[in-house]
């Protein structure tokens, strides 16, 4: 009778074994929650905000369902696994990573301070522009009229044996006769002498790199139109003519802006020392210049 008590007993053991083996069932995801990793949830929410966050390049990969599914599994799901891989290995605790974290999240903050500080202060004002355009007649000064040449092929590989042969010292015209795709072949790229305004809308980014050129011989970057790739060649220019300012006062407003919410910076980095207690200990700086200045005496 006990050895019948006994049977019981392990067969009672070996029966709830394999329950307390049992791996648990995952708890199901919410209804917001898009993805799990171990114990960390990521919502559909920040999944959209992360998607947001990314550059136009990065953008343009999440327009179709594998873009986005390739971007959740590769980029956030792996993002996640690899840094609760970091924090096993306490990763998080090592000094050096940590004086790291610390000096981005100071240049994160200070960049949200002038972000702050500095909002509105690029405005440039109407008649800033006019002033600038006045004191600098000579930047928005361009010949009435200029005579050009050019090269023009269809194709990018064409496009780079052209400009080997060019890099080569072969002669300009000679390129454009054995290359050019339009009637100038029979001149050399000869397209004589052209005004502003003269070609249609389509060739602008071709005329303003023209009309950019200062020097006679000289010769501009790759320029795209409807035909194809052009390299042009100033060959002379008559008269000379100030651009009007409507004309150039967009470009007078991109150029000042930067430089005057640099001005507004340094003004802002003035004020903030100005209202703090800075001490510095003169005696151990001069012992740092010392000690630094050493080593380069004795290479000597």
């Amino acid at each position: 009778m006990k050895k019948k008590g006994v049977f019981i007993l392990f067969a009672f053991f070996f029966l709830i074994l394999p329950l307390g083996c049992e791996k648990r069932e995952p708890k199901a995801l919410g209804n917001k929650e898009l993805v799990r990793i171990n114990e960390v949830s990521i919502s559909i929410e920040e999944f959209r905000q992360l998607m947001e966050k990314q550059p136009l390049e990065g953008k343009m990969r999440l327009l179709d369902e594998k873009g986005m599914r390739d971007f959740l599994e590769n980029y956030i799901i792996a993002r996640e696994v690899l840094y609760q891989e970091a924090k096993k290995r306490g990763l998080e605790k090592d000094r050096e990573i940590q004086a790291k974290v610390e000096d981005f999240r100071r240049a994160l903050l200070i960049e949200a301070l002038f972000e702050e500080v500095l909002k509105g202060k690029d405005e440039v004002t109407e008649e800033e522009i006019k002033n600038y355009y006045r004191e600098n007649q000579s930047l928005f000064t361009e010949p009435r009229e200029i005579k050009i040449r050019h090269i023009v092929v269809n194709s990018e590989p064409i496009l780079k044996e052209v400009l080997a042969r060019l890099s080569g010292g072969e002669s300009f015209e000679k390129l454009a006769s054995l290359y050019n795709i339009d009637r100038t072949r029979e001149d050399g790229g000869n397209l004589g002498y052209i005004q502003r305004g003269q070609l249609a809308p389509s060739f602008a980014q071709f005329e303003e790199a023209a009309f950019s050129l200062r020097k006679r011989g000289e010769v501009s970057e790759v320029v795209r139109s409807p035909y194809g790739y052009h390299i042009i060649r100033l060959e002379d220019m008559r008269g000379m003519a100030l651009q009007p300012f409507d004309k150039v006062k967009e470009k007078i407003r991109f150029f000042l802006q930067p430089k005057k919410k640099q001005e507004a910076r340094l003004n802002y980095i003035r004020e903030a020392k100005s209202r703090s207690n800075i001490v510095i200990n003169e005696k151990l700086w001069n012992e740092e210049i010392k000690r630094e200045a050493k080593p380069k005496e004795e290479k000597k």
